[in-house]
C-alpha cells in the first residue's frame, strides 16, 4: 500500500489548528483513525431531509485539516468516503474530489471499503445494493487491494472488507484464507484491526439479519473468534457514527465517530429531546481518534472537530491541549458521583434503515471519564446488582479507574455477607450512617470486619437530613463532615480503638472550595482517619460558576496528596427537585465545567509533584490563587460575574515570560510576556492557569 506522505510536492496551509503535546507520555508513533466523511459533489437533493448535509464536504475538510495539523505517522480512513454509493453514477467523481480534499493536504490514507463505497452487507433488507463484482473492482483499481496488512515499527496492521462477509462473491472466501494465513504467520507480534462494519454493536448476541448496525452471522462469530485467538490489542471500525466502547477479550474494540454527521435512531439511548434533525446534527459528538502507541500500551484519543468548517479567528495564537487518559494520571484525585447509571441502554426503535429494533448503548459518559483522566467513581452498591451496570464498571477498572461502592447502613443489613458477595467488583466500600454523625460500635464492628475479610479499604460517611438550605423552602439532606465535626469523630474512634482509611468530608457550595480545603488542611494528621475524600457539588446552572467552582476545588486538591475529589453530579439532574448542571449534558456532551476539569487534571496531574500554598489576593469577586512545585509555579485566575481586572492586583508580574491555558476552551500558549498576558486575560470570565518556573 502507499505510504501516508504523497509523492508530488505539495504547500502546506498556514492556517491548520495547532495541537500541544507537552504534558502526553512520549509515544513511539502515532497514527490517526477517522472515517465517514461522506464527502457530497452536490448536497442539495439530500438537504430535502436535512439541512446540515450541506455543510458535509466542509466539515470533512475541516476534519482532513485537524489530521494534517496532528502530523502523525499515518492515518487509516475506515470507509464511507463519500455519499454517493456504489449504484450512483457520480461515485467516481465524488470519489476524485473527495481526495482531493487530504491530497491537497500531503495525506495519503490507508483506505478501508465501507457499505457507501462498494455496496451493502448480504441481507435482502439492507437499501442499498449488495457488493457487486463491478464495484469492487472499480474500489480497487483506485485504492488498491480491499483487504491486506503492513506493518510499521513492531505491529502488525490488519485491514479487512466487512461488506462481503457471508456474501456471495468468490473474494469472501479468498478474504477468510488470506486472513488466517496472515494471522499465522504473524503470531508473535501485537496486531491492529480496521474494518467499516463492526462485528457488533452493543452486544455479541445482537440481531444481525434485519439490523443494519453490525456484520451478520456466521461471519461475526468466525471473526471474533480469530481476534479472541490472536495478540490484537485493539479493533477499530466506524459506520455508525456513535462511539462505542466494547472488549472481545482482551482487545479493545473501539466504534468511530463520524466527521460530518450523527445517526438520528440512536438517539432513542437518550431520555431527552434529540439535537437538531432528530439527532443527525449532534455536532459535539463529531470528531476522530488520534491512537498513540507508547512502548507496551496503545493509547486512544478523542480529537473532536464539532461541526467546524473554517479556522476560528478567536484561536489564532492558541494550540489545542491534548490531555491525558486516566491510565496516564496515576497520582491524579478527580473522581465523579454517578447519580444517573453509567450505561443507559435501549432496545430503540424499529426504524429505517433496520427492518429490527436499532439496539443503543450510550457509552458517551464511560468514554468522557477516561478522556478526562478521572480515577475514582462512586456508584450506590445497586448498581453492582445490575448486570449492564456491573458489566461497564467492571469495564471502566480494566482501563484504570478505581470503584468505591457505596451502602446505606440499617440494622436490617448484613453488611459481610454483601460486601463479601460483591468484592470482585468494586475497590474501596462506603458506608454511609443515616441520621447520626458518629457510627456507633455496632456498624464500627461490621465496617472493621468487611474491611478485614475483604482486604477493601473503608469510608465514613454520615447522612444529616433536615438541614436548611439556602434557595429552597424544603430542608435537604447533606453527606459528609464538615471541618469542625471531625476532631470530635476522632475522638469517637480513639474511644472505640479504631482508625478508618477515609471520611467524606462536606463543602457547602457557597463555601470558596479553597478556604474549605485550607481550613480541612489543619485536620489532616489525626490519629484515627488516614484520609479525606471531597464531594464537589455542582448545584443549580450557572456554567461558568461551575467552572470556576470545579478550577478551584482541582486547584486547592493538589495541596492533598492522597485525597479524592468527586465531583457531583457526572450528568445532568433534571427531572428531580433540584435542577443540577453535571459536567456533561443528558446528552452526554461535554460543558464547560467538564473542559476545565480535564485539562487543569493534565496540567497538575501529569507528574508527580508536591505542591504548597502561596498567595492568595482578592479584588470583589476576582481571585487568583497560587501554588508551586520544587519546579513550577502555578497561578490560577478566577474572574468574577462583570469579568477579570489584572490592574487591581499588586504583586502580578510573576516572570518576564509564562504558560496560559484557557481552561473552558482547552487552549494553550507558551512564552507570552506579562504585558501581553495582562490584555488578553483583561475582561475575561473563565477560569485561565498561568505557569511559570520557579527561580
Amino acid at each position: 500500500m502507499a505510504s501516508f506522505l504523497i509523492d508530488h510536492p505539495y504547500i502546506m496551509p498556514t492556517d491548520l489548528p495547532k495541537y500541544d503535546r507537552t504534558f502526553l507520555p512520549a509515544a513511539q508513533f502515532e497514527f490517526v483513525v477517522l472515517g465517514d466523511t461522506h464527502f457530497i459533489l452536490d448536497p442539495e437533493p439530500y438537504a430535502v431531509e436535512f439541512n446540515s448535509v450541506r455543510d458535509w464536504p466542509q466539515r470533512g475538510a475541516w476534519a482532513w485539516r485537524c489530521v494534517a495539523a496532528l502530523d502523525a505517522d499515518f492515518v487509516v480512513h475506515l470507509g464511507d468516503l463519500t455519499e454517493e454509493n456504489a449504484a450512483r453514477p457520480q461515485q467516481p467523481e465524488s470519489r476524485r474530489q473527495a481526495c482531493e480534499q487530504f491530497e491537497q493536504l500531503g495525506i495519503r490514507p490507508y483506505h478501508v471499503a465501507g457499505n457507501m463505497d462498494i455496496g451493502d452487507k448480504p441481507d435482502a433488507t439492507m437499501w442499498t445494493e449488495w457488493v457487486t463484482p463491478d464495484a469492487l473492482n472499480r474500489y480497487e483499481a483506485q485504492f488498491g487491494r480491499s483487504w491486506y496488512s503492513f506493518e510499521y515499527l513492531e505491529l502488525h496492521f490488519i485491514v479487512l472488507n466487512a461488506q462481503i462477509m457471508n456474501g456471495p462473491l468468490p473474494e469472501a472466501t479468498e478474504q477468510w484464507t488470506w486472513l488466517a494465513t496472515d494471522l499465522s504467520n504473524h503470531a508473535d507480534q501485537r496486531m491492529v484491526i480496521f474494518m467499516h462494519m463492526p462485528p457488533f454493536f452493543v452486544e455479541k448476541e445482537e440481531p444481525d439479519m434485519g439490523f443494519y448496525n453490525s456484520i451478520n452471522e456466521p461471519a461475526r462469530s468466525r471473526l471474533t473468534d480469530f481476534i479472541r485467538a490472536n495478540r490484537v490489542a485493539c479493533l477499530f471500525t466506524g459506520h455508525t457514527h456513535f462511539r462505542v466502547f466494547n472488549r472481545i477479550d482482551d482487545t479493545r474494540f473501539y466504534v468511530a465517530p463520524s466527521t460530518t454527521t450523527s445517526r438520528a435512531g440512536f438517539y432513542e439511548a437518550f431520555s431527552v429531546a434529540p439535537p437538531p434533525e432528530q439527532g443527525r446534527n449532534d455536532q459535539a459528538k463529531l470528531g476522530f481518534y488520534l491512537v498513540r502507541v507508547c512502548d507496551e500500551t496503545i493509547r486512544v484519543q478523542i480529537v473532536h472537530t464539532r461541526a467546524q468548517l473554517k479556522p476560528d479567528e478567536t484561536e489564532q495564537g492558541w494550540s489545542r491541549l491534548l490531555c491525558r487518559t486516566t491510565q496516564d494520571l496515576p497520582t491524579s484525585p478527580v473522581g465523579a458521583f454517578l447519580r444517573t447509571p453509567l450505561a443507559v441502554q435501549s432496545a430503540g426503535a424499529l426504524a429505517w434503515p433496520s427492518v429490527l429494533r436499532q439496539r443503543v448503548r450510550d457509552d458517551h459518559p464511560f468514554l468522557a471519564i477516561l478522556e478526562a483522566g478521572v480515577k475514582h467513581v462512586r456508584v450506590p452498591m445497586s448498581d453492582l446488582d445490575d448486570d449492564l451496570q456491573k458489566t461497564r464498571l467492571a469495564l471502566l477498572r480494566e482501563e484504570g479507574v478505581a470503584i468505591t461502592a457505596v451502602w446505606l447502613w440499617s440494622d436490617r443489613l448484613d453488611l459481610p455477607t454483601s460486601v463479601s458477595h460483591h468484592a470482585d467488583a468494586f475497590d474501596t466500600l462506603e458506608l454511609q450512617v443515616p441520621g447520626a454523625l458518629f457510627p456507633d460500635a455496632q456498624i464500627l464492628h461490621s465496617l472493621l470486619r468487611c474491611r478485614k475479610e475483604s482486604g477493601k479499604p473503608v469510608v465514613v460517611t454520615p447522612i444529616i437530613s433536615r438541614e436548611a438550605t439556602k434557595g429552597t423552602y424544603h430542608p435537604r439532606t447533606r453527606f459528609g463532615y464538615r471541618p469542625e465535626e471531625l476532631a470530635e469523630l476522632d475522638q469517637h474512634l480513639g474511644a472505640q480503638n479504631v482508625q478508618i482509611d477515609r471520611v467524606i468530608c462536606h463543602i457547602d457550595p457557597d463555601v470558596s472550595p479553597w478556604d474549605a480545603f485550607m481550613e480541612m488542611e489543619g485536620y489532616r494528621g489525626l490519629s484515627c482517619i488516614a484520609e479525606f475524600d471531597y464531594v464537589i457539588r455542582l448545584p443549580g446552572t450557572d456554567e461558568s460558576g461551575h467552572s470556576r467552582y470545579v478550577a478551584e476545588a482541582l486547584f486547592a486538591a493538589a495541596l492533598q496528596p492522597g485525597c479524592r475529589l468527586f465531583f457531583d453530579p457526572l450528568v445532568d439532574l433534571d427531572r428531580t427537585n433540584d435542577l443540577n448542571h453535571g459536567l456533561l449534558d443528558r446528552l452526554s456532551n461535554p460543558r464547560p465545567a467538564y473542559q476545565v476539569m480535564q485539562g487543569l487534571n493534565t496540567v497538575l496531574f501529569s507528574e508527580s509533584a508536591d505542591y504548597t500554598p502561596l498567595t492568595v489576593q482578592s479584588h470583589g469577586q476576582d481571585r487568583i490563587l497560587r501554588i508551586e512545585s520544587s519546579t513550577l509555579r502555578h497561578v490560577l485566575i478566577l474572574p468574577g460575574e462583570n469579568g477579570f481586572d489584572p490592574t487591581e492586583f499588586d504583586g502580578f508580574d510573576i516572570a518576564d515570560e509564562m504558560d496560559l491555558v484557557d481552561l473552558a476552551h482547552g487552549w494553550r500558549q507558551t512564552g507570552i510576556r506579562m504585558d501581553a498576558v495582562k490584555r488578553m486575560l483583561y475582561g475575561v470570565d473563565r477560569p485561565y492557569l498561568v505557569t511559570t518556573k520557579c527561580g
